[in-house]
C-alpha cells in the first residue's frame, strides 16, 4: 500500500527546493542587474569626462572617401558625428586659418601612406572657443600593401597647453612687476642687435637702479617696498615705446632696450625722462617715499656689439651716475672717455 502522505510530503519538499532555487536565481539576477546598472552608470560618467575621441578615415586610391567620428566627438569639438557626416570638410573648417596648412599637409602625407606620428593644432569649438588638440593617426594597409584607412584619436590638450603657457610666462617674467626677467630680456636684446645689424641701425641699452630704495624697506617694510617697485616698473615702462622692452633683473635693478633709436640724443632724452619719473614721490600704503633713479646708457654698435658687453657698460655708466650724486644719467662712451 502506497503511503500517499509520504509521497505528498516528498513532492512538497521538492517544490520547496525548486522555489528556493528560483528565489536564489532571482536574487542572483537582481544583483547582476544592479551591478550592470552601476557599471553602465560608471561607464556613462567616464565617457562624459573623457576628452578624447576616435575617428576612422576610409581611403581608396589615395583619396579619403569616408570619415567616421566616434560618439565623444561632440564632447571634444561641440559637433556631433551626424554633423561631420553632413559636412565632410568640417574637420578642416574647424581649424583656424593659421593652422590649416599644417592640418592639410599632414592629411596629404597620411593619404600618401606616410606615418606622420602625432601632431598638435588648434580647433575652433562649436561654442566659439579655441581648443588645442593632439591628433594621433595609425595607418591600415591591406594584404597587397595598399592603404585602406587610417584610424586616429583626438585628445583635447587645452588645459595642458594653458598650464605650459602659464609656466613659461612665470619662468620668463618677474612675479612682482609682471616685467620680463633677465632671460627674456637678453633674448630680446639679442634679437634687437641682429635686426640692427641687418638694418644698420642703433640700439640703446639702459641700466636703471633706484636711489635710496633700501631706506624705503628699512623705514616702511618690504610690503611698501614691493608696492614701490611695482610703481617704479610702470613709470619706467611709461618712458619708452610699447614695442620696446623694460625688464627687472632683481631687487631694485631694471634694464631696458630701445631698438632703432636713431641718434644717441634720443636715448639720452629717454634716460632723462626716466630720471624725472623716478624723482616724483611714491605714495604706497599711506607712506610717501622719495627715491630717485640713476641710469646708464650704452649703444650698439658705438660702444659694443654683444648684448652682455652692452649691459656691462650700461651698468658701469649707471654707477658713474650714482657716484656723481645720484638722480641722473650717464653714457657709457662718456664714462670710458673719462668725462665727469
Amino acid at each position: 500500500m502506497v503511503d500517499d502522505g509520504a509521497e505528498l510530503r516528498t513532492e512538497v519538499a521538492v517544490l520547496r527546493r525548486r522555489v528556493a532555487d528560483l528565489e536564489a536565481e532571482r536574487d542572483r539576477l537582481q544583483e547582476t542587474e544592479r551591478v550592470l546598472r552601476q557599471g553602465e552608470e560608471r561607464y556613462r560618467r567616464l565617457l562624459e569626462s573623457v576628452t578624447d575621441y576616435v575617428y576612422t578615415v576610409t581611403v581608396q586610391g589615395g583619396r579619403a572617401v569616408a570619415t567616421d567620428h566616434g560618439p565623444n566627438c561632440e564632447a571634444v569639438t561641440g559637433y556631433t558625428a551626424d554633423e561631420y557626416r553632413a559636412n565632410p570638410m568640417l574637420w578642416l573648417d574647424m581649424a583656424p586659418p593659421e593652422d590649416r596648412p599644417l592640418v592639410l599637409e599632414n592629411a596629404a602625407r597620411l593619404l600618401a601612406g606616410e606615418d606622420t606620428g602625432p601632431f598638435e593644432h588648434r580647433i575652433i569649438h562649436k561654442d566659439g572657443t579655441v581648443r588645442h588638440v593632439r591628433n594621433t593617426p595609425v595607418l591600415r594597409f591591406d594584404a597587397a600593401g595598399q592603404l585602406v584607412a587610417y584610424d586616429g584619436i583626438i585628445n583635447d590638450i587645452t588645459e595642458r597647453k594653458r598650464a605650459e603657457e602659464l609656466f613659461t610666462r612665470l619662468s620668463l617674467h618677474d612675479g612682482l612687476t609682471g616685467l620680463p626677467g633677465r632671460a627674456l630680456y637678453m633674448d630680446r636684446l639679442r634679437q634687437a642687435i641682429g635686426q640692427a645689424e641687418r638694418r644698420e641701425e642703433r640700439v640703446a641699452v639702459y641700466f636703471i637702479d633706484l636711489d635710496r630704495f633700501k631706506e624705503v624697506n628699512d623705514a616702511h617694510g618690504h610690503e611698501v617696498g614691493d608696492v614701490v617697485l611695482a610703481m617704479a616698473a610702470k613709470r619706467i615702462a611709461g618712458c619708452v615705446r610699447r614695442s620696446d622692452t623694460v625688464a627687472r633683473l632683481g631687487g631694485d635693478e631694471f634694464v631696458a632696450v630701445t631698438p632703432g633709436i636713431g641718434e644717441p640724443d634720443n636715448a639720452t632724452a629717454i634716460a632723462a625722462k626716466m630720471v624725472s619719473a623716478l624723482a616724483e614721490p611714491f605714495e604706497a600704503r599711506g607712506a610717501v617715499c622719495r627715491l630717485g633713479g640713476s641710469v646708464g646708457v650704452a649703444f650698439y654698435p658705438d660702444d659694443a656689439t654683444r648684448g652682455g658687453e652692452l649691459l656691462r657698460l650700461a651698468d658701469a655708466a649707471m654707477y658713474a651716475a650714482k657716484k656723481a650724486g645720484r638722480n641722473g644719467w650717464r653714457r657709457a662712451g662718456d664714462v670710458a672717455a673719462g668725462a665727469p
